[in-house]
């Protein structure tokens, strides 16, 4: 015969006066024979409480859950300012091509001389209106007519700088190789005007002839990388520093489904995807914090030059704030991707 330890549980033999395992003396319940022993459950049939890790999995789940809603007011919201930003960027460099173009009229320059100046504007022009088409897209895609405006808007950039430089090397003044105000940037090299119009002409080859789902990505981060160096400093960078850096992952990541197919590969993308927005818009405040330190125009400057100071000054202020939200809605996605390895509805 055993009886069980109503201590911990254990069988032990009918005669023993003490538990093996937990010490307990048998012979107090001969106060009270009448109870029953009832057997205890041993800590072995005890169930085992969740690990560490499902712990863990379970927070992350929730976090995700939580922040998901705000995920899609966050990118809506974030591009709406990006939008502004952008355009208050290109109102500068207009308001300032406006000045140099009055500058140049007052003192009777050629016809050549102004067409630079012109093509700069209109270069302008066409960089403001690049994000309009995508304003409305779902989540953070980029419209295909945004994508192919941005293109024209880098050709015509280039040709500009060309023809600076060419108007430069004539001269007998000597000039510094680049001049920038207000974000507006002046080169007199000719190099800069050849790698951004070679960018420009190979991502805009990947529009028209496709050239397989492995070399495409390719051709085109080889062509952004080319007009990225040449403009991350100037009113033509999309508000942010890293730009080019944020597209370059966002093609990389894009890559993937070349060669993989499986079931995480909406995780990857969507990882991919947060990854870049964050970088975009760790250059957003960058580059707000840099217009918002702006100079401002010495007193006495005609009002032109006094607007481009105001709208240089509200694109920094948007720039930083449009970062912050980005950095926050590209963490929410982060999180939302490592819960439920999918990307989140925005």
């Amino acid at each position: 015969m055993v009886k069980y330890c109503p201590r911990c549980g254990a069988q032990v033999p009918d005669e023993a006066r003490f538990c093996p395992r937990c010490g307990f003396d048998f012979s107090t319940m001969q106060q009270n024979p009448q109870q029953p022993m009832v057997p205890q459950p041993t800590p072995q049939s005890m169930t085992p409480q969740p690990t560490y890790y499902r712990a863990q999995t379970q927070s992350l789940i929730d976090t995700a859950a939580k922040v998901s809603r705000y995920i899609p007011s966050l990118t809506k919201y974030g591009k709406i300012l990006l939008l502004l930003a952008i355009i208050f960027e290109a109102l500068t460099t207009i308001l300032v091509t406006s000045v140099l173009l009055k500058s140049l009229s007052q003192i009777g320059a050629s016809a050549g001389t102004f067409a630079p100046v012109v093509l700069l504007m209109i270069s302008a022009i066409f960089y403001l209106l690049t994000p309009i088409f995508s304003a409305f897209t779902p989540g953070i895609s980029i419209n295909k007519f945004s994508k192919f405006i941005g293109i024209f808007t880098f050709l015509l950039l280039g040709i500009t700088y060309i023809i600076i430089a060419k108007q430069s090397s004539s001269s007998y003044i000597s000039l510094p190789s680049s001049v920038t105000f207000y974000g507006v940037t002046i080169y007199t090299s000719i190099t800069p005007g050849i790698i951004i119009l070679i960018g420009a002409i190979l991502t805009l080859l990947t529009t028209f002839i496709d050239f397989g789902s492995l070399v495409n990505p390719i051709i085109q981060m080889i062509g952004i990388i080319l007009i990225y160096v040449y403009t991350y400093g100037g009113n033509f960078n999309f508000e942010s520093m890293l730009w080019g850096v944020a597209i370059a992952i966002g093609v990389i990541f894009g890559i993937i489904p070349s060669f993989y197919r499986g079931n995480q590969l909406p995780m990857i993308i969507s990882l991919g995807n947060s990854i870049a927005l964050i970088i975009f818009t760790i250059g957003m405040i960058i580059t707000g914090v840099s217009q918002v330190s702006a100079s401002s125009p010495p007193s006495g400057s005609c009002g032109l030059v006094s607007a481009s100071y105001g709208v240089f000054i509200a694109a920094g202020a948007l720039g930083i704030i449009t970062g912050v939200l980005g950095i926050l809605d590209a963490v929410f996605i982060l999180i939302y991707t490592l819960a439920y390895k999918t990307a989140p509805n925005m």
